[in-house]
């Protein structure tokens, strides 16, 4: 009894660790929804920029990410009282202001001076959202080893993240990202953020039985996390999912335009009721089927029912028939709720072959993965606006453009998320071995409990 309360999450650490997925999503989301925006249609970045923007975002990103994981990792917590919750106390405010960075315009007219902007201001935020944002997704981990308390926590932060982001996106959704009324919300959203997430790292618990752990050399921990068939084939369907959503949310402003009148209302009232209903569905089925035979069950059909949607949409012009569809899809997608604790598993997995708990370079390495397929998205997603006529800053476009906007809708989603869930119908951690698995690592943690004593 003793050990199975360890396992389960207080309410100080649930809800504690839950609060950081407000900033979490407020600052990530407004960022995703608003920065093609302002920089491809606002400030007519010249598409060439654009794309040489990202490629530089992308290695950049490729290679801070693992170094601030491992930095995390071998943080000494004797003179910083922590591994984790330092880099979001310090870390939050300064993410805040990379934030605001980002929505003030160097120039409207110098595409030189509009294209330093762009690629300076993302990767600073995207920078400070990994140091922040990666320390915070290793607390849960470590906080509970139990599967259904890991997808509960997960559930309750992502609930609760987007009990406030889905109405501040209703507000900024259709708001000028260069307009004073939008960068005084930002400015809300970044002294709020802010707040919160001090107030996670106060509530968080860090166990004292991982703060002696010893993070491996950088080559060694690169070389150990790449190892593990489990985590590689996860980044595989990781970097299909990711690409997905790079090009989701980023590119609300043209869905709009196939969406019609309410357009808004309805993908965010599915998003949220619809989205979060479907991923407690499939907490619900995981104690009988398992996360990844959900998530292939799931993914089949979703897969299915989006190519017979698009053959439909491309040929009927219905925006009622695309809302029905997205409603549909969604419904299928709710497996996501199991990207973040299928990724654990790898981390529990590494720690019984090393013996401490590495989430800082997982989580680097996953960035290093996720990262580039959120530059790979838009560029993909550019090339295809721009070949089929797609005419920026305008509401009326041509046909030509509107089969675009429904290929990047359906057709690329369809493709895409196939070829993850190849790679997740290869994933090792399922059945007898996760039992084994859980079952060593209780073990092993009994033990470490034991030399603290």
């Amino acid at each position: 009894m003793e050990n199975q309360n360890k396992k389960q999450l207080s309410s100080r650490n649930l809800w504690g660790y839950a609060l950081g997925a407000i900033p979490s999503g407020l600052l990530v989301f407004i960022f995703g929804l608003k920065y093609i925006e302002l920089f491809f249609d606002k400030l007519h970045l010249d598409p060439t920029l654009f794309v040489i923007g990202q490629v530089i975002y992308l290695v950049v990103n490729a290679l801070n990410d693992p170094l601030l994981g491992q930095m995390s990792d071998r943080t000494n917590t004797k003179k910083w009282g922590s591994r984790r919750k330092i880099y979001i106390r310090y870390g939050a405010p300064i993410w805040a202001l990379t934030f605001m960075i980002v929505w003030f315009p160097w120039s409207f007219d110098n595409q030189i001076i509009i294209f330093l902007h762009f690629v300076i201001s993302i990767c600073l935020f995207d920078t400070m959202f990994t140091l922040v944002v990666l320390v915070w997704l290793a607390l849960l981990p470590e906080m509970t080893s139990d599967l259904d308390e890991r997808n509960k926590g997960n559930l309750v932060a992502t609930v609760l993240g987007a009990a406030f982001v889905v109405p501040m996106f209703i507000i900024v959704g259709t708001m000028d990202p260069t307009s004073s009324e939008f960068i005084f919300l930002m400015l809300i959203v970044a002294i709020f953020s802010t707040i919160l997430l001090i107030i996670t790292a106060f509530l968080c618990e860090e166990k004292p039985e991982f703060q002696k752990d010893e993070g491996l050399p950088l080559i060694k921990a690169v070389k150990e996390t790449l190892r593990l068939k489990s985590f590689l084939t996860y980044m595989g369907y990781i970097f299909c999912d990711a690409f997905l959503g790079s090009i989701g949310l980023s590119y609300l402003f043209v869905y709009l335009l196939v969406l019609g009148e309410g357009g808004l209302l309805y993908y965010f009232a599915i998003f949220f009721f619809i989205g979060y209903g479907s991923n407690i569905l499939c907490m619900k089925l995981r104690p009988k089927w398992g996360m990844r035979k959900i998530l292939l069950r799931f993914g089949v059909l979703k897969v299915i029912f989006t190519f017979i949607l698009f053959t439909i949409v491309v040929f009927i012009d219905a925006p009622m028939i695309i809302v029905i569809g997205l409603a549909i899809r969604t419904l299928l997608g709710g497996y996501n709720i199991f990207n973040s604790p299928i990724l654990y598993l790898s981390m529990d997995e590494d720690e019984l072959r090393n013996g401490s708990r590495r989430e800082g370079m997982f989580f680097g390495i996953d960035a290093l993965i996720h990262k580039p397929a959120q530059s790979i998205g838009p560029i993909v997603a550019t090339f295809i606006l721009g070949a089929f006529g797609y005419i920026q800053n305008s509401t009326v476009q041509p046909d030509s453009a509107i089969i675009g906007i429904k290929i990047l809708m359906f057709l690329i989603p369809a493709i895409v998320s196939a070829i993850g869930l190849i790679f997740m119908f290869f994933y090792p951690i399922h059945g007898e071995k996760l039992d084994q698995m859980r079952e060593k690592l209780q073990v092993l943690h009994m033990e470490k409990r034991e030399r603290l004593e």
